[in-house]
């Protein structure tokens, strides 16, 4: 360059100095310096600032020769000890904005990269907090936002207003969802200052006639855990004899009647007619036969209903006698043929409705000794004489004669 005319920078046609045109004869070099001291005007030198403090070598970072705008500092040679503040403070470069969420004297680096500003990690680890996690999420520093207008009213609740959001919002400093507002308080009279609907998650009651009227959600749930969990608490309104059960009991608002419930009438019949508790269907239940819709008792004793109660409408036994197959027209005699209690199977008292002789009253049939049906009838013993011919039966032997039918037996067998 020291040999090069002058023509080489000034192009005004011989007519004057200014306007000479010095980088458009070089590159940028190791030898700005040499010229952008100050001492050669207009070739200016460089500002006295925190930035340029102690640099020499002006291409580190400008990389062009006709603007000094186009800088870009070469970070790469900082760190994580390099105060950035030192030249990002708002004058000598970009410092943080005014809404900045307050970090004290914690470096940039800690959350920014030195490349660029954006995207940020933050760290939270690195943040002053001199009372609660609102110093910063307040929605006064963006993109540090504050809780919705959706949020919960934790405020107005005795003994949560001056929780920090942490109390509930336990994912790490990661995410506000996922939050666990009941860790912190217990079942109270306070759940429906939130579960109004107005606060989602926070679900409001059901629209259904079990929750009409009903403000203390705490008198039947008694976890903050699960809805599931509840005991119902019945008003006396709706105490039993009162038959007003299926007012909320109706399949929708609450658990209705099973469909293996037995048939009962409509109209007068209330579920509190046999279920005389509050607080089991089946604990306290007691039949009550006149409610039922059945004209035989067979209807219902079939096993086909057996959904309510400890064991529903118990049908008869497999070791029950063939009464339908060894009784004379024992297909048409009902259970109360026998069985005359609605209490007990146990106390009845057999009905042979006459039967004697072979063919469908085939004594035989239950009382050969043999059999193990159900109940305490005497069978024939292993040494009871014998009648020829064999097909002779009990009632046509001229021995066992039958006194009668219902409410009596035959004549002993000795």
């Amino acid at each position: 360059m020291a040999i090069t005319n002058c023509d080489t920078c000034h192009k005004q046609g011989y007519t004057a100095w200014s306007g000479a045109r010095f980088h458009a004869s070089v590159s940028v070099s190791t030898q700005c310096a040499s010229c952008h001291t100050g001492g050669f005007a207009p070739a200016v030198g460089k500002p006295n600032t925190a930035i340029h403090a102690g640099v020499t070598v002006c291409e580190s970072c400008h990389k062009s020769t006709t603007s000094w705008a186009s800088a870009r500092v070469d970070h790469s040679t900082f760190t994580t000890a390099t105060n950035c503040t030192t030249c990002h403070n708002g004058s000598t470069a970009t410092g943080k904005s005014a809404t900045h969420v307050p970090v004290g004297a914690t470096n940039c680096r800690s959350c920014h990269s030195v490349t660029t500003w954006r995207p940020t990690t933050f760290n939270h680890s690195q943040v002053v907090v001199t009372n609660q996690c609102s110093s910063c999420h307040s929605g006064a520093f963006p993109p540090a936002d504050g809780r919705t207008v959706t949020h919960i009213p934790y405020q107005t609740l005795t003994g949560v207003a001056i929780t920090n959001c942490d109390s509930c919002h336990k994912q790490g400093y990661t995410a506000w969802s996922g939050a666990r507002f009941h860790a912190s308080v217990s079942v109270s009279t306070q759940c429906a200052s939130c579960h109004t609907g107005s606060y989602p998650p926070a679900v409001a009651k059901p629209n259904n006639a079990t929750h009409a009227g009903v403000t203390v959600c705490e008198s039947c749930h008694k976890s903050t855990a699960s809805w599931g969990t509840v005991t119902f608490a019945h008003s006396a309104a709706n105490a039993v004899g009162t038959g007003t059960c299926d007012t909320c009991h109706n399949g929708s608002a609450a658990r209705g009647k099973s469909t293996t419930h037995i048939p009962v009438t409509t109209g007068p019949t209330k579920c509190d007619s046999c279920h005389r508790s509050q607080a089991s269907w089946t604990t306290a239940l007691t039949m009550n036969h006149t409610v039922v819709t059945a004209t035989t008792c067979k209807t219902c004793h079939n096993g086909a209903y057996t959904g309510e109660g400890t064991t529903g409408a118990l049908a008869k036994p497999t070791n029950h006698i063939p009464e339908a197959t060894q009784l004379l027209n024992g297909a048409a005699m009902d259970c109360n043929a026998c069985h005359r209690s609605t209490t007990t199977w146990g106390t009845m008292t057999m009905n042979h409705n006459g039967s004697q002789g072979g063919g469908a009253g085939w004594c035989k049939g239950c009382h050969a000794s043999g059999t193990s049906f159900l109940g305490s009838m005497e069978k024939k013993s292993l040494t009871h004489e014998r009648k020829t011919p064999p097909a002779i039966d009990c009632s046509e032997s001229g021995c066992h004669r039958p006194l009668g039918t219902r409410g009596s037996t035959y004549s002993n067998w000795d």
